[in-house]
């Protein structure tokens, strides 16, 4: 389903910019089985019997021109799950941030359609304040050709080494999509330079989860879909007193006064 390797030209590209994009990824005889699960999953209709751990849009309740999401659909799904919890994901993770293993901790089912409005600019590991280390990395996987115009995910050039802050503004649709990153930019005395991941159907995008991101209106006529797996070391653990922002979802995850992060709920990708 996945076939790729990493080497050390990559690696450094990836250290430098706070991201690596890549043309080739997914196996291309997967792409339209993976497509035809979004409706279904957005439907409510889950194959597993289980229902996602987020469900940001529903057919028939949320209007059609906004990014629709879906958190934790590997649960739902078996194909979906294949791809998320791929073990090359858990490795190509893993090098890239010098970990020693890597393991999910929550992943996206992304549609946006014609006209679906914009993403807010934000960090990933800003939502990541109840795991310890509080690190992420992502794995973005485009089931469509990307452009600016489709309203593709953007990043800024090594903006990795900014350092973190706490999440602020809206996140899905707000009037002004890079409204956080120009305030945080121009605090900090920071340049931007947007790169845009414009790849063909099957490619990817790995960044840190410090790298600003967010993404533009879809101005196109033409779905942008994307799975996506976020990942974090494989011996991360839950944040013994932190309990707000996305921790009031997955701490019901945690088991007694254990701060492990279980595999049932958390599963490992790839360990050396």
């Amino acid at each position: 389903m996945i076939n790729f390797k990493l080497n050390n030209s990559l690696i450094e590209d990836f250290n430098k910019n706070g991201f690596l994009i890549l043309d080739k990824f997914i196996d291309l005889r997967y792409l339209n089985q993976l497509r035809e699960r979004f409706e279904p999953l957005f439907k409510g209709e889950f194959e597993t019997g289980i229902e996602p751990d987020e469900w940001n849009w529903r057919f028939g309740r949320d209007p059609d021109d906004v990014t629709r999401q879906i958190c934790n659909a590997w649960k739902s799904d078996h194909l979906i799950k294949k791809i998320i919890c791929h073990k090359v994901i858990g490795e190509c993770c893993s090098r890239l941030m010098n970990w020693n293993g890597a393991r999910l901790v929550q992943d996206n089912i992304l549609w946006k359609p014609p006209g679906g409005k914009t993403l807010g600019y934000h960090q990933d590991a800003a939502y990541d304040d109840w795991i310890i280390p509080q690190t992420m990395m992502t794995c973005w996987m485009s089931l469509d050709d990307t452009s600016k115009e489709t309203g593709t995910l953007e990043y800024v050039k090594g903006s990795h080494k900014w350092g973190l802050q706490p999440p602020k503004g809206e996140f899905h649709f707000p009037d002004d999509y890079k409204k956080e990153l120009n305030n945080f930019a121009k605090k900090s005395h920071k340049k931007i330079e947007i790169i845009y991941v414009e790849v063909p159907a099957g490619g990817v995008a790995f960044h840190h989860g410090h790298t600003w991101h967010g993404s533009g209106i879809n101005n196109s006529q033409y779905n942008r879909r994307a799975i996506v797996s976020h990942c974090v070391p494989f011996d991360a653990k839950f944040h013994p007193t932190n309990t707000g922002g996305t921790a009031k979802i997955y701490k019901k995850y945690k088991k007694n006064n254990n701060n492990k992060l279980e595999d049932t709920f958390f599963p490992l990708l790839w360990k050396k």
